[in-house]
């Protein structure tokens, strides 16, 4: 049986993807969609009907591309966002039998649940990858990281470093280096990844570009309770500034970016439930997915501001706060 494993391209992603290939086995070949497509091109659901089997992991693809899968292949989906159930697909996903989310904060405690795994680096690494220095403020979490850590002789800083250094692989639009971490990872140890030398370069580059940007607040434009910076960049850094800026003004933040070849990134980080959002948004013929408190839209240059102003709209209207 041939098997395929679609994998999100962030550190919960590739951490997820390679405990999926040491429980399945190493009969398994692994791919990303386009970095900062949450969706599948037409050429990459041609490549995927070659497969018997799909897992996709840590990734809230359409239900129209699970529905093309579906045609060829059986489909699991490993997830810890909450989404409607597919006719058809096996989900395994605590969310949707009704668990809190801050009882399942990455794929990978997903993962380290469902097959009966010890808490070991990778289950970390997704956790504090998905969550940062937030997690600490989950008791349950930060007594897990706490033990974790002391009994690996680590610090906290050496996991968020290490998500970091992992993350700039997809920062810098590297495809190819993204689909082969899934299968280093599971040789190496943290020692090992936070001497990575190539991950360190990448690292610095990004760390320079994204202070440069948060920290020019003359930039920012801020509406009601939104903030809206717009940037032009071909690095995929556009979660990371809104998830800085979001978590350090306590406002709700929008970020477009311009730089990229083929379209325009919007996205965006809310304290309130974006899911009706998203919805919207798809009804609209736009490319939009993320989860409750984040969204990533991809829009026509042409349509760029259009969709701007509907999304600040949108969440000054349903501020819940």
């Amino acid at each position: 049986m041939s098997m395929l494993l679609i994998h999100h391209w962030d550190t919960d992603g590739i951490c997820s993807a390679s405990m999926v290939i040491e429980e399945i086995g190493e009969e398994i070949d692994n791919m990303v969609p386009f970095i900062g497509n949450y969706f599948l091109t037409e050429e990459e659901k041609e490549m995927c009907s070659g497969y018997d089997k799909i897992y996709i992991v840590d990734l809230a693809l359409p239900e129209e591309d699970i529905t093309s899968l579906l045609k060829h292949a059986r489909v699991t989906i490993f997830d810890h966002h909450l989404y409607k159930p597919i006719e058809g697909v096996e989900l395994i996903n605590p969310l949707t039998r009704g668990e809190e989310q801050y009882r399942y904060p990455s794929t990978t405690w997903v993962l380290k649940e469902h097959f009966g795994r010890k808490v070991d680096l990778l289950a970390v690494l997704g956790v504090v990858g998905d969550n940062e220095e937030r997690i600490m403020e989950n008791r349950i979490f930060r007594k897990v990281i706490e033990r974790f850590c002391k009994r690996e002789k680590i610090r906290f800083e050496d996991l968020l470093r290490a998500v970091h250094l992992i993350d700039s692989n997809y920062k810098l639009n590297m495809k190819k280096e993204v689909e082969e971490i899934p299968w280093l990872l599971r040789d190496m140890d943290i020692k090992d990844i936070l001497e990575h030398p190539v991950w360190n370069r990448n690292n610095e580059i990004l760390e320079k570009e994204i202070q440069e940007i948060v920290s020019n607040e003359d930039a920012w434009i801020k509406k009601g309770k939104t903030l809206i910076i717009k940037i032009n960049t071909t690095h995929n850094i556009i979660s990371s500034i809104a998830r800085k800026i979001a978590w350090s003004t306590g406002m709700d933040t929008v970020v477009m970016n311009r730089g990229l070849d083929r379209h325009v990134q919007i996205y965006v980080r809310s304290k309130n439930n974006l899911t009706r959002l998203i919805d919207l948004l798809k009804e609209k013929n736009l490319k939009a997915g993320g989860k409750r408190d984040v969204v990533g839209i991809l829009a026509e240059r042409e349509r760029a501001e259009e969709i701007l102003e509907f999304v600040v709209n949108f969440l000054e209207k349903n501020d819940e706060r």
